[in-house]
């Protein structure tokens, strides 16, 4: 939570509340890592509201899986190893998908957006929450240097993984812009297409609609 500050909690809740709201939807979310956000989903949304959860890393999965019975919420909460740039699921499965800090990390990560749009039902929604580039002169300034020199240091400092830090600054500054990310998702077969920047724009949260 060093690079977020302590507003991630807040993205989050932001994020989930841009999926679609009625009874009995079934969600996915891809990249999950601990399922922080299909937590928030149970929070937000009624009891028959059904999530899959999906990560590559069964380390994740497992921690994920020691989250979830903690709160009881084996119920509503399903979680399944999975690949994002190759979703096990047919088309048009799920009510939304939603990805949070994880697009940034697949490799192919426009064939992951296209997967989501894929296992979406037609009306469906895709969700995305992602570090984006401050577009701001003064703040892209103080937020470069936080990336660059402030974050990897702090983290190596108290983690002891400063590469770690130093690759997750890298990939923000190296990922889409807003816009780009937009078009992307356009390309991908999204329609309507809408952002939201939090906290200065250093996250963005886009919703595009099947």
């Amino acid at each position: 939570r060093l690079l977020s500050l302590g507003r991630d909690r807040y993205w989050r809740q932001f994020a989930v509340s841009r999926l679609p709201k009625k009874k009995a939807s079934q969600f996915l979310d891809v990249a999950t890592g601990t399922d922080d956000v299909s937590i928030e989903i149970v929070k937000q949304h009624s009891p028959g509201t059904k999530i899959i959860a999906v990560d590559f890393s069964e380390e994740m999965l497992k921690r994920g899986r020691e989250k979830i019975a903690d709160l009881n919420y084996q119920d509503q909460i399903e979680l399944r190893h999975g690949d994002a740039t190759s979703l096990p699921f047919e088309d048009k499965v799920f009510d939304a998908a939603i990805i949070a800090f994880g697009i940034r990390n697949v490799p192919d990560y426009k064939k992951g957006i296209m997967e989501m749009a894929r296992v979406i039902k037609k009306g469906g929604r895709v969700v995305i929450l992602e570090f984006t580039s401050v577009q701001s002169r003064f703040f892209q300034w103080i937020f470069r240097l936080y990336l660059e020199k402030i974050l990897p240091f702090l983290g190596g400092i108290i983690s002891g993984r400063k590469t770690a830090y130093k690759y997750l600054s890298d990939s923000v500054i190296d990922f889409p812009n807003a816009e780009d990310l937009k078009q992307i998702m356009e390309t991908a077969g999204l329609q309507d297409v809408t952002y939201y920047k939090l906290t200065f724009s250093v996250v963005t949260v886009h919703v595009g609609e099947k």
